[in-house]
């Protein structure tokens, strides 16, 4: 191969790894889709494209160029972070929402026994209302 031939390569590697790492920022949700035009996060899809970088970094060991494999880590490294940090904010989200969830419920229910008590009060002092005793008139004695 000619000196033209591997710089050539060299640039058609760095694109194939861009390529990548651009698809994996997108399903981080860090960068727009091209196609939707939206921000959309899908951390499965995100974790694939890191996947398949780091198969290319296992496989190609040895075989790049210094500047070529400082590309590939410093890519791997900012995505694996970024990819941590998401799985780590989807986890406490979903912990909160199954906190609220729960607190929400037991509010619910605390609400009820107390609306259910309220209600039994409210029943036990109808029934404990005395009703006044209808008096007639005393009858004399002498009357009789």
């Amino acid at each position: 191969m000619s000196e033209n031939g591997k710089k050539g390569d060299e640039h058609l590697f760095i694109h194939l790894i861009s390529t990548f790492t651009q698809s994996a920022w997108v399903a981080l949700g860090k960068l727009k889709n091209p196609i939707t035009d939206k921000v959309e996060k899908n951390l499965e899809e995100a974790g694939f494209y890191i996947d398949m970088l780091d198969m290319v970094k296992d496989r190609m060991e040895g075989n790049l160029a210094q500047d070529e494999e400082k590309f590939m880590e410093t890519n791997l490294g900012s995505l694996k972070l970024n990819y941590i940090e998401e799985k780590k904010t989807e986890a406490e989200k979903s912990t909160s929402a199954e906190e609220d969830k729960e607190t929400s419920s037991e509010s619910e229910d605390k609400s009820k026994t107390e609306s259910k008590e309220s209600n039994e009060q409210k029943k036990q002092k109808k029934k404990k209302k005395v009703k006044p005793l209808k008096r007639g008139k005393k009858k004399d004695k002498s009357d009789g």
